[in-house]
């Protein structure tokens, strides 16, 4: 009896031995894999480790942050204390410069009301001189 010979029942037997077989080996490939993978990871201690020093590096980065922040701020605060103390020099640059547009004007004034008193006794002179001639 061969193979094609095998009642009903024996080619369902080896059909299911396959298949078990096959799942089996299936299952080998599976546990092989995580068993590679479980290598590859890293040991409890390994892992404790890093995530030691990513939170170290995570507060690192939250103080690096927290500097940038108050030096942003600071020079904020400069530059508006600049803004300000330029503003008040410009007001005080200014009022100088009105009160020497005013003495100018007083001064002008002056030398105008001289120069006039300069050409009335020139007048007053210049007969006096040629008649004197």
């Amino acid at each position: 009896m061969g193979e094609g010979d095998e009642p009903e029942g024996l080619a369902r037997l080896r059909q299911a031995r396959e298949r078990i077989a096959a799942a089996l080996a299936g299952i080998a490939q599976g546990a092989e894999a995580l068993a590679s993978r479980a290598a590859e990871a890293p040991n409890p201690s390994e892992l404790d480790r890093l995530r030691a020093e990513l939170e170290e590096e995570r507060l690192a980065n939250a103080q690096l942050e927290e500097r940038i922040r108050t030096l942003r701020e600071r020079e904020r605060e400069r530059a508006a204390a600049g803004e300000d103390t330029a503003r008040a020099e410009v007001a005080r640059l200014s009022a100088e410069l009105e009160a020497a547009r005013g003495e100018i004007a007083r001064l002008s004034a002056e030398a105008e009301t001289r120069r006039r008193e300069v050409e009335a006794v020139l007048a007053e002179l210049v007969p006096l001189v040629e008649e004197a001639r």
